[in-house]
């Protein structure tokens, strides 16, 4: 039996229902691989991308799935190294397969076991589940096989299939990014590993689709639980290492937990011609809010362009949200790809005038200027006729203008509206519907307005000082009417931002909330602003998941709804 074993991981970053397009990817990584690796590994659902979603109640989207295969099945007599893929297998019903594909043959096929249905998925809505573990060998080296969440499940069929010999677990993933997430998730595979005394070879997708990111951070982990090899985080990548797999025959010879439970088996064993020794390469994984600007930049950049947008267009006040918006486009897509409009009314200062041009000219990205006084006016001077007096319908409408303006730009050049809204206005509605909170995609969204100063620092310190001070200094302020400030009709960030993570985040109750040190009046009204706004969140744009729990597939809270 050979006791090296030449693993390739392809990071590929899949659009839903391009299968031409995932496809040219994937024969481009495996000519690169070819002869080199004993098996090439690509991630979960990979050939159609994920997560398709209620494209898989559509008979014509199956077809073209088993068509995927039919074509990698083609590709593969071209190349002497295997390939194990992920795509949609349709049986009459649609099921999340992993095919190990040879020379014109399939010669595996796992099915996932366990269908995650909590957080953002809803796999049990669409496939049906595997119900046996799959082993094959490669030049004597014995296979496990499992799908993302079967890893997660110490006593399913992943486990199994290590008792029957398996000796390398490979578990393909689609995995979406929230902050913190990753470390949690390199422990837990260490202990898998450790566990079973066996190589984990995680291969996890990478890319933006909608308001999910996957950070991509692929993983090879020794039998005694030590990192080989990272992929990137945040980008595609590649590459090959090599297992040496008489280190799990050595361990197993001594456990006696092992020894007592396995029952080896004989399986298919495929003969692969595959030269080298590759030392595994580990990349560096970002933690905290190094990797929320990872997310982001490739949320930004995923979401335009898979969408076929020109660039991006925003409004900026001279405010942080808008700052460090501005900055985060320039940063994803280029400065050629970002306009920026600033639109004042009577009502915006000298100094946010002088913020937003700063702040331009350090990005170097032209300043579109449209004062809405006029327009303002113009509505006031009509409505007139029925209202009397300033209120906050007044404050909206200047909102509303500036949404106007911005849509008509993206209209006519093909721009994406960037919403600049982040999670705790969202949270409790301190923003303008069909205002400043309107926009095709809110990359901020899920980013309380405390962590949006963390990273706008975090921008100026680690690459560059773009964002004028001042912007860092300011009370914020919406600057829809004379003296106005946040702070106004909020409690502080801090503390309302402390509020909103235990009752969103954590899930705790009024009660629980107050027992944790707060002042229960207050709690109240952040509670009630929350359940207002909820008619609001239905209607917000797409934005990137950056939290555990996000507003969007992770919050189904229903609008009408008497439950305090």
């Amino acid at each position: 039996m050979d006791t090296y074993f030449n693993v390739a991981i392809a990071q590929l970053n899949s659009k839903v229902g391009d299968f031409e397009g995932n496809l040219r990817k994937l024969k481009e990584a495996w000519e690169e691989v070819d002869k080199k690796a004993h098996l090439l590994i690509l991630p979960e659902l990979y050939l159609c991308g994920y997560p398709p979603e209620d494209l898989l109640l559509r008979e014509d989207f199956l077809r073209e799935c088993d068509g995927a295969f039919k074509r990698v099945l083609e590709i593969s007599k071209e190349f002497e190294t295997p390939i194990a893929v992920g795509g949609v297998l349709y049986e009459g019903y649609p099921r999340n397969a992993l095919l190990l594909i040879h020379k014109g043959r399939v010669a595996l096929k796992y099915f996932k076991r366990f269908l995650p249905n909590y957080s953002v998925f809803d796999e049990k809505r669409y496939f049906k589940e595997g119900d046996e573990p799959r082993n094959l060998k490669i030049n004597g080296v014995c296979l496990t096989f499992s799908i993302c969440e079967d890893i997660w499940h110490p006593d399913g069929l992943e486990r199994e299939g290590i008792l029957r010999g398996g000796e390398v677990i490979i578990n393909v993933n689609a995995s979406p990014f929230y902050e913190g997430k990753y470390l949690f998730k390199e422990n837990f595979l260490k202990a898998r590993a450790q566990d079973n005394l066996a190589y984990v070879v995680y291969v996890n997708m990478v890319g933006g689709q909608d308001e999910l990111v996957f950070d991509g951070r692929s993983l090879i982990l020794s039998p005694e639980g030590e990192v080989l090899a990272r992929a990137k985080a945040f980008e595609e990548d590649l590459l090959i290492t090599t297992l040496e797999v008489s280190r799990v025959r050595k361990n197993r010879l001594v456990d006696l937990r092992w020894r007592e439970r396995a029952r080896v088996e004989e399986f298919e064993n495929l003969k692969v011609r595959a030269k080298g020794y590759f030392r595994g390469r580990v990349e560096d994984s970002p933690t905290g809010i190094e990797e929320i600007y990872g997310a982001i930049l490739l949320g930004i950049r995923d979401y335009t362009f898979k969408n076929s947008f020109e660039g991006v267009i925003l409004g900026i006040s001279g405010g942080i949200d808008s700052s460090l918006c501005l900055c985060l486009c320039v940063d994803a897509l280029g400065k050629d790809r970002v306009k920026a409009l600033f639109m004042p009314s009577q009502f915006s200062s000298k100094e946010s005038y002088e913020d937003a041009r700063k702040l331009c000219k350090n990005l170097k990205v032209k300043l579109v200027e449209i004062p809405i006084r006029e327009i303002f006016l113009s509505y006031e001077k009509e409505l007139g006729k029925f209202f009397k007096g300033f209120d906050v319908a007044d404050e909206n409408l200047q909102a509303r203008i500036r949404a106007n303006l911005l849509f008509y730009f993206s209209n006519k050049e093909n721009l994406l509206v960037i919403a600049t809204s982040n999670k705790s206005e969202t949270a409790v509605g301190y923003t303008t519907i069909y205002g400043d909170m309107a926009g095709g995609f809110a990359p901020i969204k899920d980013l309380y307005k405390t962590k949006v100063y963390e990273l706008a620092h975090f921008r100026n310190e680690r690459i560059s000082e773009d964002i004028p001070r001042r912007v860092f200094e300011k009370p914020p302020s919406a600057e829809l009417r004379e003296n106005q400030k946040d702070q106004d009709v909020l409690p502080p960030y801090p503390l309302l931002d402390s509020i909103l993570k235990l009752y969103v985040e954590e899930g705790l109750s009024l009660k629980e909330i107050v027992k944790r040190g707060y002042e229960e009046d207050l709690v109240k009204r952040v509670i009630l602003m929350v359940k207002r706004a909820e008619y609001k969140r239905k209607q917000a744009p797409l934005g990137i998941k950056l939290t555990k729990r996000a507003f969007g597939k992770d919050w189904r809270i229903p609008v009408t709804n008497s439950f305090y």
